[in-house]
């Protein structure tokens, strides 16, 4: 498959009078089509690869290429998009009208920028929203609007930072289910999260970083695999079991539990969200809250009345 990220003996370090090696020299190769997450504890240099992949951090040596142009190439400009972890410009614009302007920006025309907008704010469930200002929306509508302006421009590349810190279990479902099927349209993801199980849940792999370094990288098969199997049964009796059990024995094996199966919670909020009514929160006027952002750029003028 063709490569989408190629990053060669990249590092990065932040200087001063004690300078800081945010990133040690690492390679990474992700193909086309694929999702990958980049685990690690905070100040692991998680955020600064993907400045770096963003065209947003200068490295310090190597070099990184996306989709075969440079990091940061103009040639990128709407074949990737970076949805960093930090806020929304928040204040009195719609959501319509906050993708209106990344439309624009994009290089959009009217037309395909208003068609684009209102499937992914129906797509994540934004389309209650209607007119109301960005400043009332929750964290998790905050965030979810930020991953509607990050695929307005129908990007190959996806660079994710905490996709969905701050999403209740709806709002993660939705954004696992979006990811996902946006990988097996091509489009290839790189997210940097805190949220294990649901990197388990969708990505293909994971490189895990520690102190600006690679502690380990490969599939869940091949990072979390043992010498152990899983026989899954159904319409057995506990005798019929057991008789299982000594069958293993013999044959040199070791029986370590039975337990019931059972699902995981994700998966039954993933089919509740798929389930529930398209019905929004209420209005919280109270203040603002942070969630992601779309856009790297000063937003339109605000106004002082909401929009008619």
């Amino acid at each position: 498959m063709a490569t989408a990220i190629s990053v060669q003996q990249l590092a990065v370090r932040f200087g001063g009078r004690r300078p800081v090696d945010a990133l040690h020299p690492l390679d990474l190769e992700l193909e086309c089509g694929r999702i990958a997450g980049i685990l690690g504890p905070n100040g692991s240099g998680k955020t600064t690869l993907l400045r770096v992949l963003a065209g947003l951090q200068q490295p310090t040596q190597g070099r990184a290429t996306v989709l075969g142009e440079p990091a940061g190439s103009a040639a990128l400009h709407r074949r990737l998009a970076y949805q960093p972890e930090g806020a929304l410009p928040l204040g009195v614009l719609s959501a319509p009208e906050f993708l209106a302007w990344v439309g624009a920006r994009l290089g959009l025309d009217n037309r395909e920028s208003d068609a684009r907008a209102a499937h992914w704010l129906g797509r994540l469930d934004l389309q209650h929203a209607g007119k109301r200002w960005l400043r009332t929306f929750s964290t998790g509508m905050n965030k979810r609007l930020a991953l509607a302006a990050a695929l307005l421009g129908e990007p190959e590349v996806l660079l994710l930072d905490e996709p969905t810190a701050g999403l209740d279990p709806f709002g993660s479902a939705a954004v696992m289910t979006t990811l996902r099927e946006l990988a097996a349209a091509g489009t290839t993801v790189l997210m940097a999260s805190h949220h294990l199980l649901e990197v388990e849940e969708v990505c293909d792999e994971v490189l895990v970083l520690q102190g600006g370094r690679v502690r380990a990288r490969g599939t869940f098969g091949e990072l979390l695999g043992t010498d152990a199997h899983a026989l899954v049964v159904r319409g057995l009796d506990a005798a019929a079991i057991a008789q299982l059990g000594e069958t293993a024995r013999e044959l040199g094996g070791e029986v370590v539990r039975t337990e019931p199966e059972r699902q995981h919670l994700f998966a039954l909020f993933r089919r509740l969200a798929a389930a529930r009514p398209a019905e929004g929160p209420a209005p919280n006027p109270d203040g603002p809250a942070a969630g992601g952002g779309g856009a790297n750029a000063e937003a339109p003028e605000e106004r002082e009345h909401p929009p008619e």
